[in-house]
Parts: structure tokens; C-alpha cells; sequence
């Protein structure tokens, strides 16, 4: 196939996200991925609307033929807050936050240890990184 029909291909399966156009048109996303943004900037298509990813992530926008003017994003942004708390509620549900927490943890005593200048943990991460404990 030419460059030609991939152009085609994805025209014909708009309306949709850059995913969406994936899937509906079977051209690799590579390709749709250069394709829209090379008939966006040609103003073949504008973003007709915005839609919040499924899982976490930026706003993806809804892709259309024709030549109006993008939409702009009206979805909220989240706050770090939010975006922790709802990393965690994720994490707790996969089963994942538990061992999360406990290298965490891990990470903050091995930090306050070697702050205070225990010599275990020197000898121990000094002797890890290739350097030689101090006595």
C-alpha cells in the first residue's frame, strides 16, 4: 500500500481519538499518529471535542474531518492530591500497595540510618556501590 491509501484509511475511520482511529482503521500507530498530526496542521481535521483518558493520563482529543476550529479543553484538572489518592485506591484494589508501603518504608529507615551514620548500613551500601567502608 502507499502512503496515499493510509491517508485514506484514517480519514475514513474519523470521527474518533487517536486510538479509536487506530483500531477502526488498522494502520499501525505509528503511522496514524503522523498522519493526524500531518492533516491537523494541513487543517484537513480539527479537534472536535475532548474526552478524559479511561485509566489516568491527559485528555485525548476527538479527531473530525473539516476545517473548523479546534474545541478547546474544558475537562477539569486534577490535583496532586487527587491524582495520589487515586493512584493509591488503584494500587490497593490490584493488590500492589502493600508492597508499596513496605519498600517506602524501607527506603525512608535506610535514608534515616545512614543520616545518623550507622556503621552497618555504611559498610553495607558503601560496599554496594563499589566504594570501601570507612572504619
Amino acid at each position: 500500500m502507499t502512503r496515499i491509501n493510509f491517508r485514506d484509511f484514517v480519514l475514513g475511520a474519523m470521527p474518533g481519538t487517536k486510538a479509536d482511529i487506530v483500531n477502526k482503521s488498522g494502520v499501525s500507530q505509528a503511522a496514524v499518529l503522523r498522519w493526524v498530526r500531518l492533516l491537523h496542521a494541513e487543517h484537513k481535521i480539527y479537534i472536535a471535542s475532548w474526552k478524559p483518558h479511561p485509566r489516568a493520563g491527559a485528555a485525548m482529543a476527538v479527531y473530525a474531518v473539516g476545517n473548523l476550529p479546534d474545541a478547546p479543553c474544558t475537562l477539569p484538572c486534577l490535583t496532586k492530591r487527587q491524582i495520589r489518592l487515586r493512584f493509591e485506591a488503584k494500587a490497593k484494589k490490584d493488590g500492589r500497595y502493600d508492597s508499596m508501603k513496605a519498600r517506602w518504608r524501607s527506603k525512608y529507615w535506610i535514608r534515616k540510618a545512614g543520616a545518623v551514620g550507622d556503621p552497618l548500613v555504611a559498610a553495607l551500601f558503601g560496599a554496594a556501590r563499589g566504594q570501601e567502608a570507612r572504619p
